[in-house]
């Protein structure tokens, strides 16, 4: 009897479960949008202190970072909305564009007012369950922070002929939380409206 039950009671635990398969990236999509809506931002306003009038040979040699391919075409594609062209022989430039990356990153702030998601010893020993996060009141707020300058110099000579000031672009997005329930978000990354309540950063 007591084999027949325990054939009963696995044959019940294994026709209940399921697997579910869930991927976990490395970076979210909003937290990617806020990295590259920032470094539009910045590409465009560096892209307004290079000079017309020069054929630009791209040196990339001083980006880097896993973000530093989008930064790349991002600063390319805004010179090249200006009327500047591009040349892929150095030789054959007038002048040589090399950009650099002083940010690109993503800050995150929150404020919290209530309980934080805590374990609690659940059965069989030595498991928990998490509790979830009661919040009287929450705001989090993730930024996308984008720092960049160049320098132009001769091909020929090897002079300067301009050393840009840096150019910042900045992305955010607000997640609230209001007794415990009511939850909104607000932010700037939807087609490059910039929203004018938004503090700027230094």
């Amino acid at each position: 009897m007591i084999a027949k039950l325990t054939a009963v009671l696995a044959a019940l635990v294994l026709t209940g479960c399921t697997t579910a398969r869930q991927t976990s990236p490395g970076r979210s999509a909003i937290e990617e949008l806020l990295v590259s809506t920032a470094a539009e931002r910045a590409a465009e306003s560096l892209a307004a202190s290079i000079p017309p009038g020069y054929k630009l040979f791209f040196d990339g040699q001083y980006l880097t970072g896993p973000d530093a391919p989008y930064a790349a075409a991002a600063i390319k594609d805004h010179i090249l909305r200006r009327g500047i062209a591009f040349s892929e022989d150095r030789n054959k430039a007038d002048a040589i564009l090399t950009p650099r990356i002083g940010a690109l990153s993503t800050n995150e702030i929150a404020t919290v007012a209530g309980l934080p998601s805590l374990p609690v010893p659940f059965l069989p020993l030595g498991t928990s369950l998490t509790t979830p996060e009661l919040n009287l009141f929450k705001q989090q707020e993730d930024d996308g922070i984008a720092k960049f300058a160049a320098t132009v110099s001769d091909t020929r000579t090897g002079k300067l002929i301009i050393a840009s000031d840096p150019a910042y672009g900045y992305s955010r997005r607000s997640n609230w939380v209001l007794l415990f329930f009511i939850a909104w978000h607000e932010s700037d990354l939807g087609k490059g409206e910039k929203n004018p309540n938004y503090r700027l950063l230094p």
